[in-house]
């Protein structure tokens, strides 16, 4: 077959364009590979903030809630506690796993819920009632190491919490607080979606 000149020139065209072709296409994959590799980092960079502020969330917490298995399960330094204090802890409790809901997986805060309610009545009295202690009185006026303040007994309910249970929930909690240093799904629109439906049924918790 004879090569006319359209034809050689149809050739130098296709060449040309295969040959500026070959280094755009090398600069988009780079751009390409170069954007991957920065959202890759800020992700670890936002996956190491969140850990972070986990960990210094479990110190904040874990105390407080270890205080409530000791006094619910009669283990530890359990006697040591009075009653206020306990109503005490629950509320700081309350308003430190609202405050890092956003942080953690919805199943962190069902788990600390599920320990409160076993462990407190939840608001139902007159405004400004305080939650009530779901455990035994007789027994701990005795135990107890100081002066037995008559008006600590109205801080106790009939309903009392089963201590075997309230370990397993305990557990739970550690459990959900150990799964989410290793389960980063950061999803802050979910929590964001969620209002308090009653905001002053959760300030009486």
């Amino acid at each position: 077959m004879t090569l006319t000149p359209s034809t050689w020139n149809s050739l130098e065209i296709v060449k040309l364009f295969a040959s500026l072709l070959t280094p755009a296409a090398l600069t988009v994959l780079g751009i390409f590979i170069q954007r991957a590799g920065r959202r890759y980092e800020d992700r670890r960079w936002v996956n190491q903030k969140i850990i972070e502020k986990r960990l210094e969330i479990y110190d904040q917490l874990a105390p407080s809630l270890n205080d409530i298995l000791c006094y619910f399960t009669f283990i530890g330094c359990w006697k040591e506690f009075d009653p206020p204090e306990m109503i005490k802890r629950k509320r700081v409790i309350d308003r430190q796993i609202h405050l890092a809901k956003p942080l953690f997986p919805e199943s962190f805060f069902v788990a600390c819920q599920a320990l409160m309610r076993e462990c407190f009545t939840a608001f139902g009295g007159p405004w400004g009632s305080d939650s009530q202690l779901k455990t035994t009185l007789e027994g701990r006026k005795q135990a107890h190491p100081k002066p037995w303040d008559d008006l600590w007994s109205t801080h106790f309910n009939a309903e009392h919490a089963d201590p075997a249970r309230v370990q397993l929930l305990y557990k739970a909690v550690m459990k959900e607080f150990t799964a989410s240093f290793g389960q980063l799904d950061f999803t802050p629109s979910e929590y964001l979606r969620e209002l308090p439906r009653d905001v002053r049924e959760d300030a009486m918790r």
